[in-house]
């Protein structure tokens, strides 16, 4: 299997941040120099939200949304962040709701920003279990984890020294079901959407889904087309949709209902369907950048909109392909 190249790393992380106005809270700038701040969600759901700049020296890294959920038995991470800085930080904010042990980890998929905070949590809890999809597992220990590692210490001019590549040692496929401290965790894996082995974690006892980077909140994003497919990231959002949860947690951007899924919905069947429009007309992807723009001008306020070329490219690359198998 073929590693991802740092170059590659890069143009996708430059398309990994954005935010919303779902709740009447602003969250941190300066990630280094503050805590991470847990909101409450639900009786046993809680997230720390990233902001929204670009991985710095003053950020650290910090980008993603990690979560904690409060069981019986301990607590139950989901996606640590990107650095054992951040990973430590977030133990540190958890210790501020519970004393309670740090028990199973869950990574929603293998883009650094999610998990290299794992190495944090094994430190303090060196038997714990980490899940994820196992292609991530596959994906990191060929080599990826290392260049995401290389690459948020470059980004961030040596704040996230000291990390290490920490994998996940669960493997999963998606469809289990695990009781962990009373609790039931639902895995969900549809294919290949925002990447080729993203999970969705769904807690029904607390009506809520973690969707990962599957779902993200008014912001453009993408990922390389070797990773992502639009039309997959499609239908695992309508999946979401179809498990009809109240709250959905997503990879970036902040916590909120139904709505979130919906408009995230609609942004990609309009991006693909302006894109599929001009493609039948003969247009290349470069050719057709300003019509999309046009076409997708309702989404200008979105965070990360003047990257939407770059998207573009990507896009007309799956549908370029989905043509070629008809």
């Amino acid at each position: 299997m073929k590693c991802i190249k740092i170059s590659h790393l890069v143009a996708a992380l430059a398309l990994l941040t954005g935010w919303a106005s779902a709740w009447a809270h602003t969250p941190p700038t300066h990630a280094v120099e503050q805590e991470l701040r847990a909101h409450q969600v639900t009786e046993h759901v809680y997230v720390a939200h990233g902001p929204q700049t670009f991985p710095s020296a003053t950020t650290g890294g910090f980008m993603n949304n990690p979560g904690f959920v409060l069981t019986n038995n301990g607590v139950v991470i989901v996606d640590p962040g990107s650095s054992v800085q951040i990973g430590r930080k977030l133990l540190k904010t958890i210790q501020t709701v519970t004393a309670e042990p740090v028990i199973a980890v869950f990574n929603t998929h293998v883009h650094g920003d999610h998990w290299l905070g794992n190495q944090a949590i094994r430190e303090a809890y060196p038997r714990v279990r980490i899940y994820a999809h196992q292609r991530m597992i596959e994906h990191v220990e060929n080599g990826v984890g290392q260049e995401w590692v290389a690459l948020f210490e470059g980004l961030t001019e040596g704040a996230t020294k000291g990390t290490r590549v920490t994998s996940p040692n669960v493997g999963l496929t998606g469809d289990e079901t695990l009781q962990i401290g009373g609790l039931m965790f639902r895995v969900h894996h549809t294919g290949r959407a925002h990447s080729d082995n993203d999970i969705m974690v769904e807690l029904s006892r607390d009506n809520a889904l973690f969707a990962g980077d599957i779902i993200t909140n008014q912001r453009v994003q993408s990922a390389r087309p070797a990773d992502s497919d639009i039309f997959g990231q499609i239908e695992a959002v309508k999946f979401a949709l179809s498990l009809g949860r109240r709250w959905i947690i997503p990879g970036h951007g902040l916590t909120g209902g139904r709505e979130i899924a919906e408009q995230q919905l609609k942004f990609l069947q309009d991006l693909r369907n302006s894109v599929q429009k001009h493609f039948a007309q003969g247009l290349t992807d470069y050719e057709m950048t300003a019509l999309v723009k046009q076409d997708m001008k309702p989404y200008q306020h979105w965070y990360n909109f003047d990257e939407l070329g770059r998207v573009i490219s990507h896009v007309y690359l799956n549908v370029e392909a989905r043509d070629f198998e008809d």
